[in-house]
């Protein structure tokens, strides 16, 4: 690696495990940079500055100058980086800062036809921004310097994982090698100041049946997960016929029969999908040719079965469906091999990190969000409306994101990320958010009871284990109490809002077919409490609900057997012996870990490093779970011209929530459990900010 060994050598543990949350961190850690060898008259500049918030100061040049240093400070950190991510981050900045200026009104633009499916209609997508993001979305300096010092830890990482992995005597001590361990020294007694991959949870348990069951109430993608009210309509012939209708109708009626079917899967045409599909990709091989489709990647459309036990409150797997056929088979942990067991589950956990990564996640919180902050940015903000207080909250840094992803991680262009990391590849998850959003209607679909209602979740339906019912509840109704509050202080009576003109001005572009076109949402608002029922819903669906789907992602994602982001074989090539299909996995299934392929060594458009799929998506998705600075907990200087008791009366029910989630993590620990600690306010932003 080209980053020098010594560079930032004594930089806290903090970092690695909670993020630079404080300013006084960010000072010491700079310090230690400078220390160590590593000179960065950009990253010194940033910490520098002011850390204001562009939407306050609307100054252009301001934060042109924050963009030129740090252009700067990446340019130095890449220029001795492995990581291509400061070459991905260097070239949008750059972009970003040839366009930058102050944009009264944002303009509203539909998604294009992907070049591998043109006859495929985007357009009916949510719309996104149209041009650049405005000067409020820009990140503040010191969000960059944190930015830069995650990327840079990762890179400490992996200097010290790299060889361990490379040198691993199978492909299974290579996925876990790598991950940095918590003491060093002879003896294993020093704290390892750069322990910043630690191992997650994942490492020691994946194989079990306890903890494949746990990620539907409690992992990355805890809104897919359905209760089974009628079997024979919701679940497969062949799910019915193997377990008999009698016993599946007696677990339903006992609210102890759930479900899991990704039915969206099933529609999409092209299976396996190749890493550079064509025609994108057509001048991307070797000599400038069309890239080798030698590089297939597989997906199943599962149905999966589960029942709960009300006395230990456990969850666990009942049963699989695999294909979508007539005579396809139901697996069953009696009925297979350890190994062709542990297979097919991770076929299912494949299969649900593309719903989640590109539907749950992309689409369900970043892309939905983009029409509602382009209205809130036209209307509110221009006005600065008092509503925009709090609306401003839930809107920050997300254009920005979006933009950038628009050009990366889902990139229509040749050697796309999308295309390289998922099973799908971007032209398809691109139609699954397309299906996703007909579907959508704004309170049915963004508000939580009604959402958990339409999955079965009805308040009859107890289930003290799904975790991310029972914390996104108590947080959903702090938020409810919050947003009353705050428009009583705004308004007096439903007669005023109802003649405001700006409020109304709001609902129209955000309903308006050629605007915002956000199905479900007020065409106009006559009275307070659907004020206050909107500003609740868009709060939790910036914070709750993105927290929920966002943070868990370097736990379940981390160690990649776990959950892949993709897999290169079917069941079509697995060994019949059971004591052959482990190595199988490792070796032909599994994201390759390493290659001795020297054109997709060069070629594959990974973000951190160029030879290593697996690691490229563990150091992913520790960038993408860096903690925030502005969770809910952490707004008391953001109300204080308006809402300060609403703000109050919130913050007193929010650390009520923290101490009871933090209460039970303690308890999960000590039985040896995995804590849930993702909707705990502390942590969770009140914006897609990450």
């Amino acid at each position: 690696m080209k980053f020098p060994r010594n560079a930032i050598v004594s930089v806290l543990v903090v970092v690695a495990s909670a993020g630079l949350s404080q300013a006084k961190d960010e000072e010491l850690e700079l310090k230690e940079y400078e220390k160590e060898g590593g000179k960065n008259s950009g990253l010194t500049k940033l910490m520098m500055m002011k850390d204001f918030d562009p939407d306050d100061e609307d100054d252009e040049e301001l934060v042109k100058d924050v963009l030129d240093t740090a252009i700067v400070a990446l340019e130095v950190d890449e220029a001795r980086s492995r990581l291509s991510s400061f070459r991905s981050a260097l070239s949008i900045l750059k972009l970003l800062r040839s366009r930058i200026r102050n944009i009264k009104s944002l303009d509203y633009e539909k998604y294009p036809n992907h070049d591998e499916f043109p006859d495929v209609d985007l357009s009916g997508m949510m719309k996104m921004m149209g041009g650049f993001p405005p000067l409020n979305q820009v990140f503040s300096p010191r969000k960059i310097v944190r930015l830069i010092l995650r990327l840079t830890t990762t890179s400490l990482a992996l200097d010290t994982v790299l060889d361990d992995v490379n040198n691993a005597k199978s492909q299974e001590e290579a996925y876990k090698a790598c991950f940095t361990k918590p003491t060093i020294g002879r003896f294993g007694i020093l704290p390892n100041l750069r322990n910043f991959l630690p191992a997650p949870y994942a490492v020691d348990n994946w194989e079990k049946d306890s903890e494949f069951a746990r990620q539907y109430f409690c992992g990355t993608n805890p809104v897919m997960i359905e209760v089974a009210k009628d079997p024979e309509k919701q679940l497969s012939k062949n799910i019915v016929n193997h377990f008999g209708k009698d016993k599946l109708q007696e677990l339903a009626d006992k609210n102890q029969l759930l479900f899991v079917s990704y039915d969206d899967l099933a529609d999409l045409k092209v299976n396996p999908h190749q890493m550079f599909p064509l025609p994108m990709n057509d001048a991307s091989g070797p000599d400038g040719g069309p890239a080798p489709q030698v590089h297939p990647k597989f997906f199943y459309a599962p149905i999966v079965a589960f029942t709960y036990d009300y006395d230990k409150d456990e969850l666990d797997v009942l049963g699989i469906q695999l294909e979508r056929t007539d005579d396809a088979r139901v697996y069953t942990k009696n009925t297979c091999g350890e190994n062709e067991w542990l297979a097919v589950k991770c076929q299912v956990i494949a299969a649900d990190s593309n719903m989640h990564e590109w539907v749950s996640h992309l689409g369900n919180t970043h892309l939905t969000m983009e029409p509602h902050i382009i209205a809130i940015y036209n209307t509110l903000r221009q006005a600065r409306h008092p509503l925009y207080t709090f609306l401003r909250q839930t809107t920050r840094d997300t254009l920005l994101l979006n933009w950038g992803a628009r050009r990366s991680l889902a990139s229509f262009e040749p050697k796309a990320f999308g295309d390289y990391q998922s099973s799908a590849g971007v032209g398809q998850f691109m139609q699954l958010i397309e299906k996703m959003w007909s579907r959508y209607s704004f309170f049915e679909k963004a508000g939580l009871p009604n959402e958990l209602a339409s999955r079965g979740f009805t308040e009859d339906v107890q289930i003290p284990a799904y975790l991310y019912r029972e914390d996104g509840m108590k947080l959903w109704n702090a938020i409810g109490g919050f947003a009353t509050d705050f428009v009583d202080e705004v308004f007096d009576s439903d007669e005023a809002v109802a003649s405001d003109e700006v409020v109304q001005e709001w609902a129209k572009e955000t309903t308006d077919p050629d605007k915002g076109d956000v199905k479900g949402f007020p065409t106009s608002f006559e009275d307070k409490e659907t004020v206050a029922k909107v500003l609740q819903t868009i709060m939790w669906m910036a914070s709750g609900l993105h927290a929920a789907v966002n943070f868990p992602q370097y736990e379940e994602y981390g160690y990649v057997p776990h959950k892949p982001l993709h897999l290169r074989a079917d069941f079509s090539t697995m060994p019949e012996d059971d004591a052959e299909i482990r190595e199988w996995m490792f070796e032909n299934m599994f994201p390759h870990i390493n290659t001795d392929d020297d054109w997709l060594r060069e070629s594959a458009n990974t973000l951190v490093t160029d030879e290593h799929a697996a690691i490229d998506s563990l150091a992913m998705v520790s960038l993408l779970t860096t903690p925030s600075r502005n969770c809910l907990d952490n707004l008391s200087d953001r109300f204080e011209k308006i809402g300060t008791e609403a703000y109050d009366k919130f913050l007193k029910n929010l650390n009520v929530i923290s101490e009871e989630i933090e209460a039970r993590n303690e308890e999960a620990e000590k039985a040896n459990k995995a804590p849930y600690n993702y909707l705990n306010p502390s942590n969770v932003p009140s914006s897609i900010d990450i």
